[in-house]
């Protein structure tokens, strides 16, 4: 048992869990846990940070001890430099018959409208897919319609699974289907849909604390689109760049993305979106920043955290930047796949970070008014990460009335 796996079952039988109750009160697996424990699996700071959240006390020297992890070397560079070489086939197939393209199309799309459903997600049907037709799509050479255009609906199928495996947390595994999404786009010939898989990629290293990281495939993705991304493609990707320059504290790099992001959200919004796989697929990145993965814990407090400052720098210096950057509304999103408790918490976080605490207690007392007086699944999840980032607001009467008030109905979803 290593002496920080050791700290943290300490801790949790200090205060009376068992390994099954940590378990419902992280959204981690009772193995998992347990490996975490026992030493088998590496503790990172985000496995401290759903301790303190489940136990409600501060694990803070453990950080001190966490092991510094090196990234594999050319982890990232081995995989993103073979983006530019097509998929080399190894047959003569010339795409999917016609019978076998419309149900891959109509695969896609039925599950796109579910991916983000917490009862029912469409994972098992999109990975056995893959699974049977990933090594098939590489033995197709482009150069014809069909060809193209079934390598194009197996990245976007490639795409989905990355979103639908990133939001349980199989990071290894939405990590290589975006890279298959990616490198599928790019054979077809269709660079700014591969950017868009690559994009997601970026979001899943942000949402890891991995913001070096998340600057080098998103900065790749701008490379790849170079000559071909749309407006919407371009803000969503320095919308990426400036959270990532703002984790790691360069307030101007911030600041300028933020600026060119908002300058193509708006060249965007003068176009009516369009039915396409990149299109699809922007939307569902977009959801992902709302969103959040199903996880309860740990969510993206340490992101507020760091991001903050950034944001509350734009709020003063820029205010009418700040508003233009902050207060769009960039994706419409359909009532059956989002619950509206989850857009006003998501506005309530965010005026924490602007440093506006009296304005994020009143979004947030909207939210609880909808959730309802037993918030579950998402909506606990993002109210619970509202609850996290607000402790710095803890001395303001309003926001420790609607903090008590979200840890009475989301304690124990």
């Amino acid at each position: 048992m290593s002496e920080i796996g050791r700290a943290l079952r300490t801790a949790r039988l200090a205060a009376g869990l068992s390994l099954q109750g940590m378990a419902a009160r992280t959204n981690y697996s009772k193995p998992y846990l347990g490996q975490l424990e026992t030493g088998a699996r590496v503790v990172r700071p985000e496995h401290v940070t759903a301790y303190e959240s489940a136990l409600g006390t501060s694990l803070s020297p453990l950080y001190a001890r966490l092991p510094v992890l090196a990234r594999t070397e050319g982890e990232l560079s081995i995989d993103l430099a073979s983006l530019l070489l097509p998929i080399v086939p190894s047959g003569g197939v010339s795409g999917f018959a016609l019978a076998e393209l419309s149900a891959a199309e109509r695969l896609a799309m039925w599950a796109r409208g579910l991916q983000w459903s917490e009862s029912s997600p469409p994972r098992g049907a999109v990975l056995d897919w893959l699974e049977v037709n990933l090594p098939r799509l590489q033995q197709i050479p482009p150069g014809t319609a069909r060809a193209e255009q079934s390598l194009r609906v197996g990245a976007e199928l490639a795409d989905i699974a990355a979103c639908m495996c990133w939001d349980i947390e199989d990071t290894d595994a939405a990590r290589r289907f975006y890279l298959s999404s990616a490198r599928l786009a790019h054979t077809a010939g269709d660079p700014a849909l591969a950017a868009a898989a690559l994009a997601g990629l970026a979001m899943q290293y942000l949402d890891q604390g991995r913001p070096e990281d998340g600057l080098e495939v998103a900065h790749s993705a701008q490379y790849i689109a170079r000559r071909c991304a749309p407006p919407r493609l371009r803000g969503t990707l320095a919308h990426l760049l400036a959270t990532a320059y703002g984790i790691v504290g360069d307030s101007a790099a911030f600041e300028r993305e933020t600026a060119y992001a908002t300058e193509c959200h708006l060249e965007a919004a003068e176009y009516p979106l369009a039915d396409t796989a990149l299109d699809r697929s922007l939307t569902a990145l977009n959801l992902c920043f709302l969103l959040g993965p199903r996880r309860t814990w740990p969510g993206r407090g340490r992101q507020s955290e760091l991001l903050a400052p950034s944001y509350r720098r734009l709020a003063e210096t820029r205010p009418s930047l700040a508003e233009a950057a902050f207060g769009m509304d960039r994706t419409p999103v359909p009532a059956n796949m989002i619950h509206p408790a989850v857009t006003v918490t998501s506005n309530a976080r965010l005026q924490v970070m602007l440093g506006e605490p009296e304005r994020a207690a009143e979004l947030a007392a909207a939210a609880l008014a909808l959730a309802g007086p037993r918030a579950a699944g998402r909506t606990a999840a993002r109210l619970r990460d509202f609850h996290h980032e607000s402790l710095v607001f803890a001395a303001v009467s309003d926001i420790r009335t609607v903090r008590a008030a979200v840890a009475d109905i989301t304690i124990g979803r």
